[in-house]
C-alpha cells in the first residue's frame, strides 16, 4: 500500500488519523534506515546515531546516558558501540563505578567530515516540500509528540 493510500483510507477521522501518523512513524523509519544505509559507507544507520548522539550528549558520554537520549537500552548501546569499537571509531574506557564511557576517535571526526554532504542532501531532498515555517511547526509538533511519548512509556510500565 502507497502512503498516500494510507493517508486516505485512514484520513476520515482523528482516531484514524492518529493511527496513520503512529504506523507511518514505523514506515519512514525502515525507509530511512534503508536509504541511509545505502548513502553510508563503512556503518549501519543505528552505529551512525550512536555516532551522532554521543556528540549532543551531555557528559560523561556513558553508554547508560546515550542510551538516554537514543530511547535504548545500555546493552543495546553496548552493543552498537562495541561494533563501532571493532571499526576504530570509538574507544569504551571504564568510568566510575560499573560506567563505560563512549569516545569519539579521530576516524570517527574525518568520517563525519566524509559524509557531511551526503548526509546534508538527504535532508535537503528530504524536507524539499517544507517551507522554514512548516518546518518550524513540524520540529514543535515533535516536541510534542516527544510530551506523549513519555506519557505512553510510564503506561507501558505499569505492565512490567
Amino acid at each position: 500500500m502507497k502512503m498516500e493510500a494510507l493517508f486516505e483510507k485512514y484520513g476520515c477521522d482523528t482516531q484514524h488519523k492518529e493511527q496513520a501518523v503512529f504506523a507511518s512513524i514505523f514506515i519512514l523509519q525502515n525507509r530511512l534506515q534503508t536509504a541511509g544505509e545505502k548513502l553510508q559507507t563503512e556503518i549501519s544507520m543505528k552505529q551512525w546515531l550512536l555516532l551522532a548522539m554521543a556528540e549532543c550528549c551531555p557528559e560523561p558520554r556513558t553508554l547508560t546516558n546515550i542510551g538516554e537520549v537514543m530511547g535504548c537500552s545500555r546493552q543495546n548501546i553496548k552493543k552498537l558501540a562495541a561494533a563501532l569499537e571493532k571499526k576504530g571509531f570509538v574507544r569504551l574506557v571504564s568510568g566510575n563505578g560499573r560506567s563505560v564511557q563512549v569516545v569519539l576517535t579521530e576516524k570517527a571526526e574525518l568520517y563525519e567530515k566524509k559524509m557531511a554532504e551526503r548526509q546534508r542532501q538527504l535532508l535537503e531532498l528530504l524536507f524539499a516540500d517544507f517551507d522554514v515555517k512548516e518546518t518550524d511547526e513540524l520540529f514543535r509538533l515533535y516536541a510534542r509528540l516527544y510530551m506523549g511519548m513519555e506519557r505512553a512509556e510510564k503506561y507501558a510500565e505499569e505492565f512490567e
